[in-house]
């Protein structure tokens, strides 16, 4: 393991290392901005459109009755 604390002798060893990071670093703030400023939202996105009405039954429908015995919903093993 290396004990070099020096940074400015690390800076004048490294150049194209440190640039390679501050480039990368741009790189991903321009692409943060980028995907942060971004409108998800597509023209005529049929997953964004509202239903005016209520579906039938209300908005939280009664969940079905309890599942039929040997089901593997029931808490039955499986077969193999």
């Amino acid at each position: 393991m290396s004990h070099n604390t020096d940074p400015e002798r690390a800076a004048r060893r490294h150049p194209a290392a440190i640039l390679g990071i501050l480039v990368a670093l741009a790189i991903a703030a321009v692409a943060l901005f980028w995907w942060m400023g971004a409108d998800p939202v597509e023209h005529e996105d049929v997953s964004r459109i509202e239903s005016s009405e209520t579906p039938e039954g209300g908005a939280n429908p009664e969940p079905p009755g309890p599942a039929p015995a040997g089901s593997p919903a029931a808490g039955s093993p499986p077969e193999n």
